[in-house]
């Protein structure tokens, strides 16, 4: 999961309107340019983004260096990762590319997917990056990824974000993505379910079909990753849902039962 936790990362700076802090405003160099539009997204000011977008300093498919991504990432994806709903709503009507990926494939729907508000507490916390989802899909973003890559709903998955999980299945979402002929090329919505021990999350995914036989190219299959994470319980359900196992047996029944 390293590819996740490298990108686990808070934008920092300025938290107040750029007008009244010490940030630097565009027009003060490459960096000050930078800063001041991360500062805009982190806090859901869309002016910045309006005005560099209308005086051709920037177009809705631009990237900008951003804490994760020094790279660059496109303004839509770093405004999914905070879930900056009017600066998002902004760029989607400019026109940006809803499927516009980061240096490492990720698109701004996998962020909205993946990431949370910090400063809240239980399912709240997602609220605001659950209308991010909603925005993007109705918006038209893919629900998938390029073949082989980590999804969406591999992102909700890993992250237990229930919600989010069940209104991709709901829009389509693809349960054994990243599986392919012979196996998968990266881990399924299952198995980033079974890693974290998400419980509901994998009984969701388990009645939307998702297939508990796959296993990664030469590697586990979600049973054995949640044991491998000590989710044993998990472990059993899982198991219950393979064809070499299945669910005729009273034990499987008992399990699957309990766990509904």
């Amino acid at each position: 999961m390293h590819r996740i936790a490298a990108r686990a990362i808070a934008l920092v700076g300025c938290l107040a309107a750029l007008a009244l802090t010490g940030c630097a405003t565009p027009g003060s160099g490459p960096d000050g340019d930078k800063d001041a539009l991360n500062n805009a997204i982190a806090t859901d000011h869309v002016a910045p983004i309006r005005g560099a977008i209308q005086t051709g300093a920037l177009t809705p498919n631009s990237s900008i260096s951003t804490p994760g991504y020094p790279d660059g990432a496109p303004l839509l994806a770093i405004a999914a990762r905070v879930a900056a709903l009017e600066v998002m709503r902004f760029l989607i009507s400019a026109g940006a590319d809803l499927n516009a990926r980061t240096p490492v494939h990720e698109t701004p729907l996998m962020l909205a997917a993946f990431f949370f508000d910090e400063s809240e507490q239980g399912p709240q916390a997602f609220d605001r990056h659950e209308k991010a989802v909603r925005l993007l899909v109705t918006s038209g973003a893919d629900l998938e990824n390029y073949p082989g890559y980590y999804t969406p709903l591999a992102y909700a998955a890993y992250r237990g974000n229930e919600r989010v999980v069940r209104y991709l299945i709901e829009r389509g979402a693809n349960v054994n993505s990243g599986a392919g002929r012979g196996g998968a090329y990266s881990n399924t919505p299952l198995m980033m379910a079974a890693i974290q021990g998400h419980e509901s999350i994998v009984m969701l995914l388990l009645r939307a079909g998702a297939d508990a036989d796959i296993r990664i190219l030469g590697g586990h299959n979600a049973a054995e990753l949640a044991a491998k994470y000590n989710h044993r319980r998990l472990a059993q359900i899982i198991q219950c849902a393979q064809r070499q196992y299945g669910a005729a047996g009273p034990e499987c029944r008992q399990i699957l039962g309990s766990a509904r």
